[in-house]
């Protein structure tokens, strides 16, 4: 398998053809809203790993069910309450005719995973009677923005997103190759970095997985020649049993993210790949996975020709691997690129100058 490009064009999730982006953000409550959506719906699959996620509809994603497709992914602020997000986009694409239809009945499936950032205002959820949900509000938004291009940083769910130690926020990244049956597919990634581990080797400026650095795309400082120094450096973790390095008593948690191909893949590898990707995040964020996260990875693809010869489980395995590390790499992108807003962590360009 030859490589072609990499990244893609973009070095964004939207390399991938038939995926759209959108998002909407609001700095006074320190939360948003991103939505990926297409054309055509999308065959889907889903894997969680965090100890405390926040999801809708991911039941419907399981092997063992029916379904598997969506036909957007919404990834939210405000905890339980950034559900409600969903639930206008929902709204929204049956307005369009998007959606399964049964009978007479158009259902618009939409999957979600939500981020816990509802601290940095306070009560942001309580609304006065006859007011809108925010979420619903920055979800119509980010639906009414999709396109090939988007913002990366403070933006859409990353706007209240942190990390242990830095502003964490929205990532982007991709890869393009060709795989055994001579065709060439482009994987990528978007995540929203709200983890409760550090991105950082040690204090920084390194990022823990540098060494995957394209292009200076995370500040150009690449593969470090530190060693780690042991010390965990976590939110929600006290300083009162001797390996710790920061305390953040009620702090946000989690990456949730979508990966995506235009390979045509069946749902057990889509399922496959959902899993791989989320070693990305336990690449670039140390701790990853904690009973604290609720670390939540959707994998899709745009190609609905199931006819095509399906790829092999070394491509699989390659695909993966490009996934991981574009996961991984996209965390990076989501703590660099962030700027600060109400009561945030310090910025990674506030505390390092980019070569």
């Amino acid at each position: 398998m030859k490589t072609i490009t990499a990244p893609g064009t973009k070095n964004l999730i939207t390399d991938v053809s038939g995926v759209q982006v959108g998002h909407a953000e609001d700095y006074k409550i320190g939360t948003g809203v991103t939505v990926i959506t297409g054309d055509n719906p999308f065959s889907a699959a889903v894997d969680v790993r965090g100890g405390g996620p926040g999801t809708r509809e991911t039941d419907m994603l399981r092997l063992e069910n029916s379904i598997g497709r969506a036909d957007a992914i919404v990834l939210s602020g405000g905890s339980a309450y950034g559900l409600d997000a969903s639930s206008e986009i929902q709204d929204l694409l049956r307005n369009d005719g998007k959606g399964y239809q049964l009978g007479k009945a158009i259902i618009p499936l939409v999957p979600s995973a939500v981020i816990f950032d509802l601290n940095i205002n306070d009560n942001p959820h309580v609304n006065k009677l006859g007011h809108r949900s925010p979420w619903r509000n920055l979800a119509n938004q980010a639906y009414k923005s999709c396109s090939n291009n988007f913002l990366l940083g403070s933006y859409g769910a990353g706007c209240g997103a942190t990390t242990a130690t830095l502003k964490g926020g929205q990532g982007s990244s991709s890869w393009k190759q060709k795989y055994s049956n001579g065709q060439e597919y482009t994987v990528g990634a978007i995540v929203i970095n709200n983890a409760v581990g550090n991105p950082l080797l040690n204090k920084g400026p390194s990022f823990l997985s540098g060494y995957l650095e394209i292009n200076k795309e995370f500040g150009g400082y690449g593969t470090s020649s530190e060693n780690f120094d042991h010390v965990i450096r976590s939110k929600r973790l006290p300083r009162s049993i001797g390996i710790a390095d920061t305390f953040d008593e009620i702090s946000s948690n989690t990456v949730i993210g979508v990966v995506a191909t235009d390979a045509p893949l069946s749902r057990a590898n889509l399922k496959r790949l959902a899993i791989m990707a989320h070693d990305g995040i336990a690449k670039s964020l140390s701790p990853a996975h904690t009973p604290m996260d609720g670390d939540t990875i959707f994998a899709i693809s745009t190609n609905q020709n199931n006819n095509k010869s399906e790829l092999d489980s070394i491509d699989i395995l390659a695909m993966g691997s490009r996934i991981s590390d574009c996961v991984a790499r996209a965390c990076n992108r989501a703590v660099y690129e962030a700027v600060s807003i109400v009561k945030s962590k310090p910025t990674w360009k506030e505390l390092f100058k980019s070569k």
